[in-house]
């Protein structure tokens, strides 16, 4: 993952911390999340740090969600919502504004995630990796694993995360991404993407997600292109 310091420097990381966020507020989400970074990563005093965390959330609120977006939560057929992501690219940013955009319907967030240990360094991982600096890599945690490892951990990580926004009424939506695929290294000429699936899609919700706790991805999910932030 990458995580932004209040300096604007960017972190490139690799973390084994995947809870499993379950229908919550997103705007609730965003914040409590920021202020762990806040204070387990980068040191802050809890009182600065919940401050700093409450006025993140303001940021993204007041950024608009683009229209594309928007219009895919008021879409109930697949190809309706697959037109609406044609072509499209979208960045970290436009997905946080996407689940507050769904908070303001009373649509909820949840996150779940996978990681598939690499079996011959199962056990030896740090809690959190920093390869920004390939010639001065970081650690949090216990580890006896070389510069060299530690590289090829992050560049290598079989790591699964899906985003959800679910309504009372049944509908949800779900981008999901692998870390090979936002760095486009899937197989086929792809580039960069996640992917998009719904209720739209035939599936059976408790299904997906216990596929996604092992790992596995929906065959059918819908390629969209993703781009770096602005």
């Amino acid at each position: 993952m990458e995580i932004k310091a209040p300096d604007g420097s960017v972190y490139k990381c690799s973390s084994r911390i995947g809870d499993t966020i379950e229908k919550v507020s997103p705007a609730l989400h965003i914040g409590a999340y920021k202020f762990y970074q806040l204070t387990q990563i980068a040191g802050y005093p809890e009182d600065v740090a919940r401050n700093m965390s409450i006025e993140t959330v303001r940021e993204y609120a007041n950024k608009p969600c683009p229209d594309f977006l928007k219009k895919l939560f008021n879409k109930k057929k697949k190809k309706e919502q697959e037109a609406l992501l044609k072509e499209q690219s979208i960045t970290s940013e436009n997905l946080i504004s996407w689940f507050l955009e769904g908070g303001r319907s009373k649509g909820l967030f949840s996150e779940y995630s996978c990681e598939l240990p690499d079996k011959e360094l199962e056990g030896r991982k740090p809690l959190l990796i920093d390869a920004t600096d390939p010639d001065n890599i970081k650690t949090v945690g216990t580890t006896n694993l070389s510069n060299a490892a530690l590289k090829h951990l992050v560049e290598n990580q079989h790591k699964l995360i899906a985003q959800f926004v679910d309504f009372d009424d049944g509908r949800w939506f779900c981008f999901y991404r692998t870390f090979k695929g936002m760095s486009g290294r899937e197989m086929g000429n792809q580039g960069e993407h996640m992917h998009f699936i719904s209720n739209a899609y035939g599936l059976d919700r408790n299904k997906v997600v216990e596929g996604f706790k092992k790992g596995e991805c929906p065959k059918n999910g819908y390629h969209v292109h993703f781009r770096a932030n602005n």
